[in-house]
């Protein structure tokens, strides 16, 4: 499968969050929203945590973040409940970094096998390749609820 039309999809995504990082204040990135239960910077770091977790977990391999990281930002955690604020310039290098390191993943014919899973849309994915879809819908879904939340702080 030739990867390089969902690796541009992905990487138009995160260039749009890095843009949110580099042009918002930190003030602006940790409000909720009244009856939300996460904010702009959770938005954009989950995007990170579960690329990685959907990619190179159920494909076997180790992930590129590092745990406490991945305790911030993964499905059913809140800022709500951070005893200290993650470092945005974290966040960023996060984003980045997880795309570079697929990119060569991908190049090197890393993702050979793949443990289904079942999202908490109800997918079922089966493969690495439907893990790559699902996982730009869901990064577009969460670009979708970052702008949202621009114009509502």
């Amino acid at each position: 499968m030739n990867y390089q039309f969902h690796f541009d999809h992905l990487t138009v995504i995160r260039n749009k969050f890095v843009e949110a990082l580099d042009a918002l204040p930190l003030e602006k990135l940790l409000v909720i929203p009244q009856g939300c239960n996460n904010n702009m910077l959770w938005q954009i770091g989950h995007c990170a945590v579960s690329q990685q977790r959907l990619m190179y977990s159920y494909s076997g391999l180790p992930i590129h973040l590092e745990d406490d990281f991945v305790e911030l930002f993964k499905i059913g955690t809140s800022p709500k409940n951070w005893t200290s604020t993650p470092d945005v310039a974290l966040v960023r290098a996060a984003l980045i970094g997880t795309l570079d390191h697929l990119k060569v993943d991908i190049e090197n014919g890393l993702f050979k096998e793949y443990k289904s899973f079942k999202t908490s849309a109800g997918l079922v994915l089966n493969s690495f390749e439907e893990a790559f879809t699902y996982s730009n819908y869901h990064e577009g879904v969460h670009i979708g609820n970052l702008e949202i939340f621009r114009r509502i702080v």
